[in-house]
């Protein structure tokens, strides 16, 4: 671990994509200190002001402060974004592996149902997931989960079928240890590399998934603080009061920024030819 993280220390995007994240959450988690109320305070006499002292980010057209809503918004966002990967990791992996490793009927059951759901554009069928189970954020991390989970299952399968082929899988076999064993001391574990790559690459898409189904209603409902919803929300003021949307896109825009140069650092520390 203590290599993991000199890594990302010397690599310039690995440097620049922890500076970021590391300032966004520390942010978040100190919000009642740097702003100046809660997020879902209104004072509509202040509405649409223009940043100041006050209001260093300026306030929206119902007069609550944009960067409380945003550092606010952006705990739900990133928890949602984060529970996704974290869903779609654990079930895809385990599918794919026992899938690869196993072989037979779970194997072409399972890939078939994955391969349907990757018949879909990931986008669409998330919405209409998403409009089937109801608004909420809750449901909407379960939409986005769905459309994940057929990625990490196909790449972990792959993983699983290659690793099974190895001369210490089939002296593991020989000597008599169990299938299971096999498949979480060696396969699983000698084969999840590019899965943790994957993972870091894929909380960039969830978040921006998270915004996209925010911002059409099927996300976090009002007056919840998220930034899709908030960009939906102001959208009719950007000529007048830009900074009402600002404030989220460049949020959105800076995170999955630091997730994908994580995501390439990452990459670099677990490939075995560099």
């Amino acid at each position: 671990m203590t290599r993991f993280f000199q890594h990302m220390l010397v690599h310039r995007g690995g440097r620049a994509g922890v500076a970021i994240l590391g300032i966004m959450l520390i942010l978040m988690m100190i919000a009642p200190l740097v702003t100046s109320g809660v997020p879902d305070h209104m004072d509509v006499p202040r509405m649409l002001q223009a940043p100041s002292l006050a209001h260093p980010l300026g306030t929206d057209l119902f007069g609550r402060d944009v960067l409380t809503r945003t550092l606010y918004g952006g705990r739900h966002t990133l928890a949602i974004g984060l529970g996704v990967v974290a869903i779609a990791f654990i079930v895809g992996v385990g599918v794919g592996t026992v899938a690869g490793f196993r072989g037979g009927l779970f194997d072409a059951v399972s890939m078939r149902i994955v391969d349907a759901v990757l018949s879909f554009p990931a986008l669409v069928l998330a919405i209409a997931l998403a409009a089937a189970l109801g608004p909420g954020l809750l449901d909407a991390m379960l939409a986005i989960s769905i459309t994940m989970i057929p990625q990490f299952a196909r790449l972990s399968r792959r993983q699983a079928q290659h690793v099974s082929g190895m001369l210490y899988v089939e002296a593991a076999r020989v000597l008599g240890v169990g299938g299971l064993r096999i498949m979480v001391r060696h396969v699983l574990r000698n084969g999840i590399s590019p899965m943790l790559t994957l993972a870091s690459l894929s909380v960039g898409s969830a978040i921006l998934q998270v915004s996209s189904l925010g911002f059409l209603g099927l996300g976090a409902q009002p007056p919840s603080a998220e930034w899709g919803a908030d960009i939906a929300a102001n959208l009719d003021y950007v000529r007048v009061a830009p900074w009402v949307l600002m404030s989220a896109g460049a949020a959105i825009m800076l995170t999955v920024l630091s997730f994908n140069l994580i995501a390439d650092a990452m990459s670099d520390y677990l490939n075995p030819n560099v």
